[in-house]
């Protein structure tokens, strides 16, 4: 009975917090194209999107493959998220399997996205299939390769990120085709991990999928307590080589609540944005919010809600 009553309390608690972030203001339009952002699931979007030296769920197939390998879960995710000021709107499921074989792991995830706001024609479909293989538990790697197409009708008046077009204008498909991503991670001991990344090595030319470099490094003290910071640098969306910072934590609290947080830093916009999320975990089912606010741009707030069941 305590433990249905406190799942329903938590339950209440999430619907109030996304009903008091979909009631915030608004603010100034920032330079940022709609559907840029990278996609991931609730516990990524409370950490900042610091995942990518200990992602042991869901969150490798969209931030490290190799990360796949870390834990042994078999996992399917039902993800929504909500993204304001460009009112996207995120529907998708994702399935990971590390538990099949000692050695190998592999995850696909389906994304489909689509903006509700007025004279915005945006909708994007991402697809990701990736695998993972690990040597003794200790050095992991691996890859995805990702079909994405992306239309987004481009107005006179539109501007991308450098207040120029950056986008072909009076073009409605911006990217389309396959491209990959590769990955590696490394347990220093029990308590560290290292996580490198490059993202789109195919060089698309598109700003929806850049080509970019990730890594982290991680502290995970008494299987309860993680600690994370990530880098993402970006060489192809801007003008000029461009940088974000992510820091993000969790604390499990008697093997079912789980609290999240994380900060980060877009130095091209110079944009400061900070990440919350809970999660519960029962016996078969797990339910995680989280999410994401900048706080140049209040109305630019990310809201993620996901279901993961466990089949092993």
């Amino acid at each position: 009975m305590m433990n249905r009553f406190t799942f329903k309390i938590f339950l209440i608690g999430c619907c109030g917090m996304a009903i008091w972030l979909l009631s915030m203001s608004a603010s100034a339009q920032d330079g940022r194209l709609p559907g840029t952002e990278r996609l991931g699931d609730a516990r990524m979007l409370a950490m900042a999107g610091a995942l990518r030296a200990s992602s042991s769920n869901t969150s490798a197939v969209y931030l490290n493959p190799a990360a796949m390998s870390m834990a042994k879960v078999y996992h399917i995710n039902l993800k929504y998220q909500y993204t304001g000021l460009d009112a996207l709107h995120n529907g998708g499921v994702v399935l990971m399997d590390s538990v099949t074989s000692q050695t190998f792991a592999g995850g696909v995830s389906f994304d489909y996205v689509r903006s509700a706001k007025e004279y915005t024609d945006f909708e994007s479909i991402d697809g990701k299939l990736a695998v993972s293989a690990t040597i003794r538990d200790i050095f992991f790697f691996g890859t995805t390769v990702r079909y994405l197409r992306t239309a987004y009708d481009v107005e006179s008046s539109s501007l991308g990120p450098n207040y120029t077009p950056a986008l072909p204008r009076n073009d409605t498909v911006q990217a389309k085709g396959f491209t990959f991503d590769a990955g590696m991670a490394l347990k220093a001991g029990d308590i560290i991990s290292i996580g490198v990344v490059g993202y789109n090595l195919s060089n698309t030319g598109s700003v929806y999928a850049p080509l970019q470099l990730g890594g982290g490094v991680s502290a995970l003290i008494k299987n309860m307590w993680l600690i994370e910071v990530d880098a993402v640098t970006d060489f192809t969306s801007y003008d000029e080589t461009s940088l974000e910072l992510q820091l993000g934590t969790e604390f499990i609290l008697k093997q079912q609540f789980s609290f999240r947080g994380g900060f980060g830093h877009d130095f091209h916009f110079d944009v400061n944005s900070y990440g919350l999320g809970f999660g519960f975990t029962g016996k078969r089912l797990a339910v995680d919010l989280g999410f994401k606010q900048d706080i140049e741009f209040p109305k630019r707030v990310r809201i993620a809600l996901g279901f993961r069941i466990f089949i092993g």
